[in-house]
């Protein structure tokens, strides 16, 4: 099983980071990660990959409107922009299109927020918590440190994962949406 996390860009002409993840034993790894650019570019690398499930950073409303799921996040602590912010607009139309095509071909989208995740997990980069999750990232750590779209792909992957075992995801619920995040991973220093 393949599973995918997606750092979209509001333009095709920008990098959307994609990750991969081999989901199957002996051991869970990162076997592709890429800056890719158009939907078309984006989609056969889904279909390429045999992907079951992407996680996408980016708002999955058909309105690019304040949502109830982002005030539920902003109260809980998480810096996230509404959809309803001007460039915002651009990247959740393009998120939800992507959505519908990829739903159509009877893929599992569900929306995340990469630095969320990453501060909901308690852990402080994603080279450990790749290491927490028993995630191999070989060949891709320089890599992951130069790049944030790479960086926020591989985190929604992380999220992807999690999803898939159901042993390390947290969701933040509304009315009019879900976004997960990975739930906490290390006891604080204060119990």
């Amino acid at each position: 099983m393949h599973i995918a996390g997606l750092d979209l860009a509001a333009k095709e002409d920008r990098c959307s980071g994609f990750a991969v993840i081999r989901v199957n034993k002996p051991k869970p790894k990162l076997i592709f990660l890429k800056c890719l650019s158009t939907d078309y570019e984006i989609i056969g690398n889904i279909i390429k990959y045999g992907i079951s499930l992407v996680a996408i950073d980016a708002p999955i409303t058909p309105k690019p409107i304040m949502r109830e799921v982002d005030r539920v996040m902003i109260k809980s602590g998480f810096k996230v922009f509404p959809p309803s912010f001007s460039w915002m607009k651009r990247l959740s139309q393009r998120a939800y299109n992507l959505y519908l095509t990829l739903r159509d071909l009877g893929i599992k989208i569900i929306e995340t927020h990469p630095k969320s995740a990453l501060i909901s997990s308690r852990v402080n980069n994603v080279g450990k918590l790749c290491n927490l999750l028993g995630i191999s990232i070989e060949g891709y750590e320089e890599i992951i440190n130069r790049s944030k779209d790479l960086r926020d792909a591989l985190i929604s992957a992380l999220v992807a994962y999690c999803y898939v075992m159901n042993t390390c995801v947290k969701v933040v619920k509304a009315r009019d949406g879900e976004i997960y995040l990975i739930r906490e991973l290390v006891i604080s220093a204060n119990g």
